[in-house]
C-alpha cells in the first residue's frame, strides 16, 4: 500500500498521528482483537472521531465497517509514514541537567534517534559519558558533525549561546534542530526548527487552572 510521504502532512496532523500512535501502543494493542475504530480513539482522546479517519486516510489507513482499523496496520503506517524506520545520527549540545537527562534517556532509539556525542564548553564536562556518548569539546563540534553524517542536532544551551551555535550547526550540516534553548532560532528555509518553550506548556497549565476556578 501506497503511504502519503510524511512532508505532505502539516504539523499538527504530525502530532495528532503520534498522539493515536501511543495510544494504541500503550493502551489499546494488547487489549483488543486487533483492531480498534476511530470512535475509541477519538472518546479516548477527547476529539472528532471525523478527524481521526481523515488523518488516518491521508496516511493510507482506511477502517472496515463494524470492525475497525488493523492495530498492526495503523501502528506500522506511523512508523513508515514519520520515519521511525530509518535511522538518524544525532547530538547534543549542552551536556548540563537537561542535555544530560536528554542523552540517558533510553526511549529514542525506537524512533530512529542515534545520539553520537554531546557538546559543552565547560571544560570541566569533557570527557564524561553521559547515556553512552562521550562530551566532547565545543571547539570540536563541526567536524563530528561532518565525520558521522550528523543531521540533527538536540540544542540545550542558555539563550545567548543558541543562535551562534544554531549558525555553527547549520554551516555544519545538520538540517534539523530540536530547540530547547529559550529563544527563537533564525534558520535557513531548508533547516527545520522544533521550538520546545517550557513557557508555552506552563501559561497552558496556568490557563486551565484559572479556567477551572482554582483558588490562589
Amino acid at each position: 500500500m501506497k503511504r502519503t510521504g510524511p512532508h505532505t502532512l502539516n504539523q499538527l496532523v504530525v502530532e495528532r498521528l503520534m498522539h493515536y500512535y501511543h495510544l494504541v501502543a500503550d493502551q489499546i494493542e494488547s487489549q483488543s482483537s486487533g483492531h480498534v475504530s476511530s470512535a475509541q480513539i477519538a472518546q479516548l482522546l477527547e476529539m472528532d472521531d471525523t478527524l481521526v479517519r481523515k488523518d488516518l486516510a491521508s496516511i493510507g489507513v482506511r477502517g472496515r465497517p463494524r470492525i475497525g482499523f488493523s492495530t498492526a496496520e495503523l501502528m506500522g503506517a506511523v512508523r513508515e509514514t514519520l520515519g521511525f524506520n530509518e535511522r538518524y545520527r544525532s547530538v547534543i549540545v549542552g551536556a548540563g541537567r537537561l542535555g544530560g537527562a536528554i542523552a540517558s534517556y533510553g526511549g529514542f532509539g525506537k524512533y530512529g534517534l542515534d545520539i553520537v556525542a554531546l557538546f559543552d564548553a565547560d571544560p570541566a564536562r569533557v570527557g564524561e559519558t553521559l547515556g553512552g556518548a562521550i562530551v566532547q569539546p565545543i571547539d570540536s563540534l563541526e567536524s563530528v558533525v561532518r565525520d558521522h553524517r550528523v543531521h540533527l542536532a538536540v540544542l540545550t544551551v542558555p539563550a545567548d549561546a543558541a543562535q551562534g551555535l544554531a549558525e555553527r550547526l547549520v554551516e555544519a550540516g545538520i538540517r534539523a534542530i530540536w530547540n530547547f534553548a529559550p529563544r527563537s532560532l533564525v534558520v535557513p528555509s531548508n533547516v527545520f526548527v522544533r521550538h520546545e518553550h517550557i513557557s508555552v506548556g506552563l501559561a497552558e497549565l496556568a490557563y486551565y487552572l484559572k479556567r477551572s476556578g482554582v483558588p490562589s
